[in-house]
C-alpha cells in the first residue's frame, strides 16, 4: 500500500524558503486540514503537487514546458531553481523523490530508497549538470537512458518509457491519488466519469446521498452529442484532430432521480432533473467532493481537495470528514484546505496544519502542535481569537 508521507515545497509562487507539510493526522481521521487566509499560500500547496505530478507524468512530451514558477518578492529568486519533492511509503519501505528546476532545464533530481536491513536511506540515482552518480547504472538510470532524456525532461519519466522499476513505483504513488481543484469548465467533469463507469461507487454514492437527507433516489447518465456551438465558445482555438476526438467522444448527460407525491404526500412517480441546472451548488459541491472521496476510501487513496467546504453545510462536512474516522482503510488518507472552522471542532492538534504570510509575504507551514497547543483546547475559539495565527489581520 502507498502512503504520501510529506511534500516539500521550495522557491515555488509563494514560498521562498524550503517549507515541508507533513502528514501526521493519521490518529483520529487520516486527514490533513490546511487553514489560513486568504492569499495565505494555502491552493498554493496544491498548485506545488499538480505541478510535480505532472511534470512526473508528462516531461517527456514534445510541447512539455516545466512549471518555473519562482517566489518574485526577494530579490535574486528568479535566478534561482524552483525545488518539489516528495516521501513515500510503499508497503514500509521508504522512498525520497525530489527536482529542481528552471524554466529551461532539470538542475538536480534524486530518487532514495530504504534499506530493509538498516533502515538507511541509499541513492538510487542523483542527476546534476555533471551527469548521473556511478551506481545509478545498476537500478537502471545509467548513461544510456540520461542520453535520450532532454535537458528539460525528468528521467523519472524517461525511465518510465524503459519500463524501470524505480520509475514505476513513483508512477504507482501517483495513481493513488486524486486531487479535487476548482478548474475551468469541461464537457464532463472527473466525479461523473467515475461514477459512470463504477456501478459500486454509485451505490456506495446513493448510500451517502440517503444517509446525509439528501431526496436523490437514484442518478442516471446518457451519452449526447456536443452542441453545435462548443467548439466557437470555447476561449482557444483547438487542432482538427482534437476537435473531432472530442465530437467523437461526446458528453454525458447527468440526471437525479426524485419521487413525485400526490396531495397526500403519497409518491405517485418520479422525475428526473437535470444535475446541471436543475439541482443546487450545494448537491453539485457535494457530489464533486464525496464522489473521489469514496473512491479514495474504498481504493486505499490520497485525495488533496482545495476549497473544502465551499457551497457544502456544516453538518454535510462533519459526515464527509466522520467516513475518514469510520473506514477500516488503513491507507486511504484526506489532504484539504479549508476556511471552514466550524471543522475545527472535530479535529486533533495533530490533523491541522496553518499557513500564513510573514511580512515578506512568504508562505510559511506551522503545524498546530509546533506552537505548543495540547489537545482537548478549543481550537475553533482560540484559532478566530487570532492565538495561533493564520487569520487575516482586518483594520478597524
Amino acid at each position: 500500500m502507498y502512503k504520501l508521507i510529506s511534500l516539500t515545497i521550495d522557491n515555488y509562487r509563494s514560498f521562498c524558503d524550503p517549507q515541508t507539510l507533513y502528514l501526521d493526522g493519521r490518529e483520529g481521521h487520516s486527514v490533513t486540514a490546511v487553514f489560513g487566509p486568504n492569499a495565505g499560500g494555502k491552493s498554493n500547496i496544491v498548485k506545488a503537487f499538480v505541478a510535480l505530478a505532472n511534470s512526473i507524468r508528462r516531461s517527456s512530451s514534445p510541447n512539455f514546458h516545466l512549471p518555473y514558477e519562482p517566489f518574485l518578492l526577494r530579490a535574486g529568486k528568479d535566478q534561482e531553481p524552483t525545488s518539489l519533492g516528495i516521501t513515500f511509503a510503499l508497503d514500509d519501505r521508504r522512498y525520497e523523490y525530489s527536482v529542481s528546476f528552471t524554466a529551461e532545464r532539470v538542475t538536480h533530481e534524486s530518487l532514495h530508497e530504504q534499506s530493509p536491513k538498516t533502515g538507511r536511506m541509499n541513492k538510487v540515482f542523483e542527476r546534476t549538470p555533471e551527469g548521473l552518480n556511478p551506481y545509478a547504472k545498476q537500478y537502471g538510470f545509467g548513461k544510456r537512458l540520461l542520453d535520450k532524456t532532454r535537458s528539460d525532461t525528468l528521467i523519472i519519466t524517461k525511465g518510465r518509457e524503459d519500463n524501470n522499476d524505480y520509475s514505476n513505483i513513483v508512477f504507482g504513488l501517483l495513481d493513488h491519488i486524486t486531487i479535487v481543484s476548482p478548474s475551468p469548465d469541461v464537457p464532463t467533469p472527473l466525479f461523473v466519469e467515475m461514477l459512470k463507469n463504477d456501478a459500486g461507487l454509485r451505490t456506495k454514492t446513493l448510500e451517502l446521498l440517503k444517509r446525509c437527507d439528501f431526496s436523490i433516489r437514484d442518478i442516471k447518465f446518457t451519452d449526447v452529442a456536443l452542441p453545435d456551438d462548443f467548439f466557437d465558445q470555447l476561449p482557444v482555438q483547438l487542432p482538427a484532430e482534437v476537435k473531432r476526438a472530442m465530437a467523437e467522444k461526446g458528453s454525458t448527460a447527468f440526471t437525479t432521480v426524485h419521487a413525485v407525491r400526490d396531495e397526500e404526500q403519497t409518491i405517485v412517480g418520479s422525475r428526473d432533473l437535470d444535475f446541471w441546472s436543475q439541482e443546487s451548488m450545494g448537491t453539485q459541491k457535494f457530489f464533486e467532493v464525496a464522489v473521489p472521496i469514496i473512491d479514495a476510501l474504498e481504493n486505499d487513496k490520497t485525495i488533496f481537495i482545495d476549497e473544502f467546504g465551499t457551497y457544502i453545510h456544516p453538518t454535510l462536512v462533519h459526515a464527509i470528514i466522520s467516513l475518514f474516522g469510520e473506514s477500516s482503510s488503513k491507507s486511504a488518507y484526506m489532504i484539504l484546505t479549508t476556511h471552514g472552522t466550524n471543522m475545527l471542532r472535530e479535529l486533533s492538534r495533530d490533523e491541522i496544519v496553518l499557513v500564513e504570510k510573514n511580512y515578506a509575504e512568504e508562505s510559511l507551514i506551522t503545524p498546530l502542535r509546533d506552537l505548543g497547543v495540547r489537545n482537548g483546547e478549543a481550537f475553533e475559539k482560540r484559532y478566530l481569537a487570532g492565538l495561533y495565527g493564520g487569520i487575516p489581520i482586518v483594520e478597524d
